[in-house]
């Protein structure tokens, strides 16, 4: 089954400091790979390339995009009919910010489950949310 990576997945596996977190994030990474089961929103590059940048600098950042570009992940782009089903699964969910949205609209035009502990893809009830 497909899966779509959050942002938040993405912190775990580079940044873990859970040994056991961070090799289960690991196994996950390759297991997407091999399978091409994976899928990355560009939103989900965005938000993960400034959280690196704000921590480490832009130099990291690049390296770390460097990184999911050629992991073998597709990587899927805000499409007009995407934008267009964010925005309405955002009216229908206003707790639920609106990358999380998108990224669950990905995950719904793919037939996806979201890898994410945020509880924000918990209110959508469109979407199925796993964690490692």
């Amino acid at each position: 089954m497909k899966q779509v990576l959050d942002s938040r997945f993405l912190v775990e596996y580079y940044y873990s400091e859970d040994k056991e977190l961070r090799h289960k994030a690991n196994q996950k990474m390759r297991e997407l790979t091999q399978t091409s089961n994976g899928i990355i929103p560009t939103i989900v590059v965005s938000e993960t390339i400034q959280l690196i940048c704000s921590r480490e600098g832009k130099q990291k950042a690049e390296m770390i995009y460097l990184s999911i570009v050629t992991s073998g992940i597709k990587m899927e782009s805000l499409s007009p009919s995407i934008a267009k089903e964010a925005g309405i699964l955002k009216s229908t969910y206003k707790q639920v910010p609106l990358a999380d949205c998108i990224i669950a609209t990905t995950a719904i035009k793919n037939q996806a489950r979201i890898i994410s502990d945020d509880p924000h893809f918990d209110f959508i009830k469109e979407t199925k949310r796993i964690w490692l």
